[in-house]
């Protein structure tokens, strides 16, 4: 059995309803934490006409938000109250799996040994828009079920009690959570500021949030995505185009003028240097990764 523990708050997620597509076709159990409280959450209608609710595979609890940890800690017992299942799927609400992902729940995690206690995979970042990426990084991905696991960290939480070795594949899939309307960045930005994240930048007040000073800084270091879009994204990002192209248009003009020639190099060397980091997982562990991302 697979299931997912997945955390949402009071924001918006317009990528929700792509986000549960993507793993409807695998994932047993999904407990959402709703931590929206005092506020109603915006994204219960999107959880409602999912395929999780239609067929029964979904539970929601109601708590209040303290900090990221906490957060993953209640969303994880409230699972662990429900269910017991062989493996965990690690997701956010902004974060879209590949087709790959029915082969890797299907074909790999069933066989894994007990040596391994977790999955991680290769997420691209979306900056700005759906044209561009600030990276291509290795990326927490699915861990063995075990009622003793909990996180730590008021933000960037990491998993304390996990046993045995990560396993390390190829495989991608999309994060685009830094896609967003800028009032919504600024938001997010501020919420993790407050609980201690480190940011090279100030983040302007939700108010005076624009382009410019959202995402101008980080135009820097993005880079042109030369690859495809999720299957279960498609149809939604074509609409988002759609409705936020005037400032697509603007970001890209934006990243082309923030970009010196030292920094189109310096790009390209990353890009190199991240792309050959994910394909060797080829070479470390050529079986299972075939097994989940085909012949490449």
């Amino acid at each position: 059995m697979l299931a997912c523990a997945l955390c949402l708050g009071s924001s918006p997620e317009p990528y929700l309803e792509a986000t549960l597509a993507s793993i409807a076709p695998v994932v047993d159990v999904l407990v959402v934490n709703d931590n929206a409280a005092p506020h109603p959450n915006p994204n219960l209608p999107i959880l409602e006409a999912s395929p999780f609710a239609r067929d029964g595979r979904l539970a929601i609890v109601r708590t209040t938000f303290v900090d990221f940890a906490t957060m993953r800690n209640d969303a994880f017992a409230a699972l662990a109250a429900r269910a017991t299942p062989d493996w965990v799927l690690w997701l956010d609400a902004d974060e879209v799996h590949g087709e790959q992902l029915v082969a890797l729940a299907r074909n790999l995690l069933p066989r894994l040994g007990s040596e391994y206690g977790s999955v991680d995979a290769y997420t691209d970042h979306f900056i700005g828009s759906f044209a561009w990426i600030s990276d291509l990084a290795r990326r927490f991905c699915a861990y063995r079920f075990d009622p003793g696991l909990r996180w730590k960290n008021r933000v960037h939480e990491k998993l304390e009690g996990l046993r045995g070795r990560a396993l390390v594949l190829p495989y991608r899939y999309a994060h685009y959570g830094n896609v967003l309307p800028p009032p919504l960045y600024a938001a997010k930005d501020l919420r993790y500021l407050a609980l201690g994240n480190v940011v090279d930048y100030a983040p302007p007040p939700v108010e005076e949030a624009n382009l410019s000073n959202v995402y101008g800084r980080k135009g820097r270091r993005a880079r042109r995505f030369r690859g495809v879009h999720p299957s279960a994204a498609r149809r939604l990002l074509a609409r988002l185009e759609g409705e936020w192209s005037d400032a697509f248009a603007q970001i890209d003009a934006l990243f082309e003028r923030a970009q010196t020639p030292r920094d189109r190099v310096e790009n390209a060397l990353r890009a190199a240097l991240e792309e050959t980091r994910c394909r060797l997982r080829y070479l470390e562990h050529p079986r299972e990764a075939l097994s989940v991302t085909g012949a490449s």
